[in-house]
């Protein structure tokens, strides 16, 4: 009541000054100004839900002369203020914060005595002291529950931050994680002995033929290229008339491919092997744009298949407790390998960085503080012993927020012994560590989280849960959209599988439909309206609608391929 009658007051000391000090205003100058005050309280209100307190201040305080006592524009600057400060706080800015502080206990004084509003614990980077030059061996890590920093001394306690319980993107906590890619959920692998009889081998060619074409047309190369495998498996002699189109999607498929994180120069034999194939079929069409991409395979492979340009990584050589340390601008690594690996490691995660800020948000990305740690264990074992993770996990990462939601910690813990880390689990966790905080204060919805890390993964992973989401409908374990959307953690272990491919199905079917950029800002707006509004004012269709869809170019064209197979 106090409150409310203090803002009150102070919108009539408002109204008081903003009546005398200035002569009357024309009709339309007056209108003018309100309506400048209205579009920076509603541009306002955008700029703090996605986190830019600094220009919500700055276009709210532009307007102070034509605010003419609004209430409502007091609360939106004191919410605005709000934000700030603490923003300000985080960045090593108090005596800005403290300025602003000021101005907010004019409007609001209980704000002068708000623990919010003051100083938090240092969270800036810890200091790497450089070892002795004689090693100094020191005993094991301790464990990762507390989120022990791996440059810690011993002797040194962790820093005591009010912080959220850490949101590990691993797998349920109610039961052992279950292997979506387990030999249970694997349609078989193509035999002879599976084929049509050889009478009719010709017509099942000429079908498959026919299915790819049409694909083709559609621009869905990955799909014709399929067909187009499938037919010439059935019959040798189908794609004589279509060589060029299936040359076509084998060099698509290349391009695509290069473009996913830490996937060269470990592939480039398998990719410089298929461009070639492709042009021995269809010399005449692919000859040219082949040889481009040949020369284009063989750039990126020297660079490191990074194109991030100055990426300076330093190594500070082994700290007490064993591990060799190297840091990038976002990471600091710690390893037991060599120099010239972890710096693959470090070039692999800034790229994947920069690749998904860009793709997804359209940025260039916010700076972390701290930066994210990275651990690379050596074995299984060492991986468990330190983190608690079962050891049938390739790694994971973990996030640990203020009670505000804010990012203060970023972890990734890493198994070596897995022999796709570089090319599929470590974009893979990188991922999730961009999407940490682009939500507001709130945690990415898991379908989501999951679904676009997925997509950071080389072709042939995100082909397996293409093909195991047809298992999974017919066995009766997909979930409802609005379901899977509206899912707060993983499911049970029964249907993991089944929510791992269709969360990649359906970020990879709203992606195409309207580009990454609106499917993160239909998330944005799912978390804070409600998907069914998201879903009409992003997609222009109802939850009904997009089953429908879902359905048809989704779920039967997937039946449809499969039963090809």
């Amino acid at each position: 009541m106090l409150r409310s009658s203090f803002l009150a007051f102070v919108s009539l000391l408002l109204f008081v000054f903003a009546t005398f000090a200035t002569p009357p205003d024309e009709p339309n100058t007056r209108i003018q100004k309100t309506l400048a005050v209205q579009a920076a309280m509603v541009r306002a209100r955008v700029l703090l839900t996605e986190g830019k307190s600094s220009k919500a201040v700055e276009v709210l305080e532009e307007q102070l002369a034509n605010v003419n006592g609004s209430g409502e524009y007091l609360t939106v600057l004191r919410d605005a203020y709000r934000a700030y400060i603490r923003d300000l706080y985080f960045a090593g800015q108090p005596e800005q914060a403290r300025r602003f502080l000021d101005r907010l206990s004019i409007i609001d004084p209980s704000a002068a005595s708000d623990k919010s509003l003051q100083p938090q614990q240092d969270t800036t980077p810890r200091k790497f002291d450089p070892p002795a030059p004689k090693e100094v061996k020191g005993p094991p890590l301790p464990a990762f529950k507390a989120m022990p920093p791996p440059l810690a001394s011993k002797d040194s306690a962790p820093p005591i931050v009010p912080a959220k319980p850490g949101i590990v993107r691993a797998q349920a906590d109610d039961a052992p994680a279950e292997d979506p890619f387990a030999a249970k959920y694997q349609r078989d692998a193509f035999s002879p002995a599976l084929m049509v009889a050889p009478g009719s081998s010709a017509l099942k060619g000429q079908e498959l033929l026919a299915r790819g074409v049409d694909e083709f047309r559609k621009e869905r190369y990955a799909e014709a290229r399929v067909c187009f495998e499938q037919a010439y498996q059935a019959d040798p002699s189908t794609l004589n008339v279509c060589k060029a189109q299936w040359a076509y999607c084998i060099i698509k498929g290349v391009s695509d491919t290069m473009e996913q994180p830490g996937v060269l120069p470990a592939r480039l034999p398998e990719l410089r092997q298929q461009v070639e194939t492709a042009i021995g079929m269809a010399p005449g069409n692919m000859m040219a744009v082949g040889q481009q991409l040949l020369t284009r395979l063989d750039e990126r492979a020297k660079a490191g298949a990074v194109p991030v340009s100055a990426i300076k990584v330093k190594h500070w050589g082994q700290n007490k407790e064993g591990w060799h340390v190297t840091e990038s601008a976002h990471f600091r690594i710690f390893h037991r390998k060599d120099n010239a690996y972890a710096e693959r490691v470090a070039h692999i995660a800034e790229h994947t960085r920069a690749t998904m800020y860009r793709k997804w948000f359209q940025s260039d990305g916010i700076e972390w503080q701290p930066i994210c740690e990275l651990i690379l264990h050596p074995t299984a074992a060492d991986y468990t012993h330190m983190t608690g993770v079962p050891s049938n996990s390739p790694g994971h990462s973990r996030i640990e927020s203020d009670p505000s939601g804010r990012v203060i910690a970023r972890r990734m813990d890493l198994r070596l012994d897995i022999t796709t880390m570089l090319e599929a689990v470590l974009p893979h966790e990188t991922t999730h560590v961009v999407l940490a905080g682009m939500f507001g204060n709130a945690l990415v919805p898991r379908w989501a989280d999951e679904g676009i890390a997925v997509l950071s993964e080389p072709d042939d992973k995100i082909e397996q849960h293409r093909r195991n989401l047809v298992k999974h409908h017919k066995d009766g374990l997909l979930f409802g959209l609005k379901q899977l959307m509206e899912l707060k953690d993983y499911p049970h272990p029964r249907q993991i599988g089944a929510f791992y491919a269709q969360s990649v199905v359906l970020v990879e079917f709203l992606t195409q439909k309207r580009g990454p950029k609106t499917l993160t800002d239909f998330v944005n707006d799912g978390i804070r309206h409600g998907y069914e509004t998201a879903l009409q004012r992003h997609y222009g269709v109802t939850f009904t609608q997009l089953e429908e869809e879902w359905r048809t170019h989704v779920l039967d064209r997937a039946q449809r391929t499969a039963a090809s197979k």
